[in-house]
């Protein structure tokens, strides 16, 4: 199970899934001056810590493709399923940042904000390569076990 390279994949996307959870994902600029912040529950006012929205649906995804993926590694014996939620997983975390893009365009359009992204919104991103090479590398396994059985 250790030995395979997807599960350094999965690990490292359960990791930095996680991680992305507990992050602030960007930043408003109010037209009266005052910031708010999109983080992934809630986007709050920096001034006075006030919930002005409520995104929780993004801490919720975080957290599922985050425990996810790190349930996946465990899925080493059906490997046709473990690929198949994998390629789930990432589907989930697309959503996840088109459900981001909608809720910062409401947002901006509904108050007239500017945008400002950080940093820890390129995690997910970053996840997306990385749950590919897994479910490449496991079709590869799933081949190399096909062809293996073939030859018996």
């Amino acid at each position: 199970m250790w030995q395979r390279i997807q599960t350094v994949w999965l690990l490292l996307v359960g990791i930095i899934m996680i991680a992305f959870s507990m992050q602030d994902i960007a930043v408003f600029t109010l037209p009266t001056g005052n910031a708010c912040v999109l983080d992934n529950w809630r986007i709050y006012s920096a001034v006075d810590q006030t919930t002005l929205h409520g995104t929780w649906a993004i801490g919720v995804l975080s957290l599922l493709t985050g425990c996810a993926s790190l349930g996946l590694i465990f899925l080493f014996k059906r490997r046709l399923l473990q690929m198949r939620l994998t390629i789930l997983t990432l589907l989930v975390i697309v959503g996840e940042l088109i459900y981001i893009a909608w809720a910062s365009y409401q947002f901006t359009s509904a108050n007239g904000a500017t945008f400002a992204i950080r940093f820890p919104l390129a995690l997910p991103i970053i996840c997306l390569p990385l749950l590919y090479l897994a479910s490449r590398r496991m079709i590869y396994d799933e081949t190399l076990i096909r062809a293996s059985q073939r030859l018996r």
